[in-house]
């Protein structure tokens, strides 16, 4: 194979698929960041969102077979983390964590970002999880509504009514948070 910093998603999961496992070693590489991103968004904590990233990928490479090429990789990718964020959050209902926070910093104006930040975060980790889901989608990874509908597999209006609950909630609890 050539470089592999050329070789499009697809065809390295059409590699993959036949056998090469570099060619899947390269698909974890290139997406692993960012997957890990979007599940530290959703479970609030580092070592459930490395545990799904994990399980992602290993569901990731059972079910390679079965794409069937109607999305991008990288949308495939976020569908099988979203299943496994779900599975874990329902599995630790009884003992969800906070989000560490272990920056320091010395001036004043970043320990406020840094608090506000814990503000924000803390009150999205309290949003149910198909709420937690579409703001993390539209607003920190930056997805379309139609790319949002495709990873959680809903009809985009539904998508768009989520959202707009989403953010109603998510602003009712900071404009009540801020009131305390």
């Amino acid at each position: 194979m050539s470089d592999p910093s050329f070789v499009s998603d697809l065809d390295l999961l059409r590699a993959a698929k036949g056998g090469n496992d570099a060619a899947f070693h390269t698909l974890v590489d290139r997406h692993a960041k960012a997957l890990f991103r979007i599940a530290l968004s959703l479970c609030g904590n580092r070592t459930d969102a490395e545990d799904i990233v994990q399980e992602t990928f290993l569901g990731a490479y059972r079910g390679m077979k079965n794409f069937a090429e109607r999305s991008s990789v990288k949308t495939w990718l976020m569908q099988i983390l979203t299943r496994q964020s779900h599975k874990a959050w329902h599995k630790s209902k009884n003992q969800r964590d906070s989000l560490p926070i272990n920056e320091q910093t010395a001036d004043d104006r970043s320990a406020s970002r840094v608090e506000d930040r814990m503000d924000v975060m803390q009150m999205l980790q309290s949003l149910p999880q198909p709420h937690r889901e579409v703001i993390v989608l539209r607003h920190l990874q930056g997805l379309s509504y139609d790319e949002m509908a495709r990873v959680l597999n809903l009809p985009q209006g539904t998508v768009e009514s989520r959202l707009t609950r989403a953010r109603a909630e998510l602003r009712s609890r900071l404009n009540g948070f801020q009131a305390e």
